[in-house]
């Protein structure tokens, strides 16, 4: 047995059962193998749920930046591209808050990300701030998207004229109207705009204030 079919295995069953129900006792047994041949593969419960959180990760395909391709693009991209991967799998976005040690699907997001944000001139610091700031919104929002036990796309006109009283709650009455199973996305791209709105400003501000001109990778290009 490899530890990539024990992390194969494990993913399987957090499909099916889900985070809180998987167990390194319910995995030994899908593998027939007693609970302690599990630490030949894996140092610890952490360290499986970490490579659970790198093998989910393997699912965000490498998107190359095209010539001439901004910034904010770049960083819709990612976040896209990192959101649909969680999604793919049943509480994804709780194992990726949750991981311990980053491996190098996590760490290569998280560079592809600054070196984004480093593009518009900004230090390197005020880039990791942005990157830090960008990961915890798509983190936060897939975790509400899968701990959500209603989809208002999913119930019919009279069940969302009762969840949602037209006296009482006028400007949600007509919103919770117009709720397609697409508002999600359109919901986390707006999301996203109005967060890479309020990076460009300070982005912009922190380039003004740095007392020489930032070298590093893609210092020269933005």
């Amino acid at each position: 047995m490899q530890r990539s079919e024990v992390v194969d295995m494990a993913l399987k069953l957090l499909d099916d059962i889900g985070l809180d129900a998987l167990s390194t006792r319910r995995l030994a047994g899908e593998l027939d193998v007693r609970p302690g041949a599990l630490y030949w593969h894996v140092a610890s419960k952490q360290d499986l749920l970490d490579a659970l959180t790198e093998k989910i990760l393997d699912g965000l395909p490498e998107l190359p930046s095209a010539p001439g391709t901004s910034w904010r693009d770049e960083a819709r991209g990612l976040a896209a591209g990192l959101r649909d991967a969680l999604l793919a799998h049943r509480d994804g976005a709780r194992l990726l808050a949750g991981a311990v040690s980053p491996g190098p699907n996590r760490l290569a997001i998280a560079d592809r990300m600054m070196g984004a944000l480093s593009r518009t001139g900004a230090p390197l610091d005020a880039a990791a701030y942005g990157n830090d700031t960008v990961m915890s919104y798509i983190t936060g929002f897939v975790l509400q998207e899968q701990s959500e036990s209603l989809d208002t796309s999913e119930v019919d006109e009279s069940q969302r004229e009762a969840l949602f009283d037209a006296e009482r709650y006028p400007y949600l009455a007509v919103w919770a109207r117009s709720w397609t199973p697409d508002s999600r996305r359109l919901s986390f791209e707006a999301g996203l705009d109005i967060l890479l709105e309020g990076l460009s400003v300070y982005l912009a501000r922190e380039a003004e204030k740095a007392p020489h001109p930032r070298t590093g990778p893609g210092a020269s290009s933005k």
